[in-house]
């Protein structure tokens, strides 16, 4: 629980969560892509390599969803309260709003993985792939919008 005096409004972990993503989707692929061909001699396909960067992708979301979970940073949340209104609330019902909106992209982060595993086995299209993870994204988003603050 944190408590109210040092409850303060910050955007710094937003942005180092945003520069660690966009190096991490940019250098990732490319560096697992070398040791597999390199270091294991196997060869698997930009089919496999969008795989990886779109599970990567759900689990940068629910990282960051942790992060206002754990940070309390509840006021970056789209269509949630002020910073002022998150704070006259008080820890416990912060807590609770971040949590259930981590809660629901958890569980699409777990549908995701079921998802790719299965697309990963019977080699469905990248585009297959990158429509239905983007629709399990944008689904997690719209089912988080009754979840209210107040």
């Amino acid at each position: 629980m944190m408590n109210q005096q040092a409850y303060k409004k910050t955007y710094k972990p937003l942005v180092l969560w945003l520069l660690f993503f966009l190096a991490a989707s940019t250098l990732m692929p490319m560096g697992i892509n070398r040791i597999m061909q390199e270091h294991l001699k196997i060869t698997w396909g930009a089919g496999a390599e969008v795989k990886m960067i779109l599970m990567f992708m759900v689990l940068a979301i629910d990282g960051l969803m942790w992060m206002i979970y754990a940070g309390e940073y509840v006021y970056w949340i789209n269509g949630g309260p002020s910073f002022e209104e998150a704070k006259a609330a008080g820890s416990e019902k912060r807590k609770a709003y971040a949590g259930a909106h981590l809660k629901v992209f958890l569980k699409m982060t777990l549908l995701c993985c079921v998802y790719l595993a299965i697309s990963l086995l019977f080699r469905f299209p990248m585009g297959i792939d990158i429509v239905a993870i983007t629709a399990a994204v944008v689904g997690a988003a719209i089912k988080t919008m009754p979840i209210h603050f107040d």
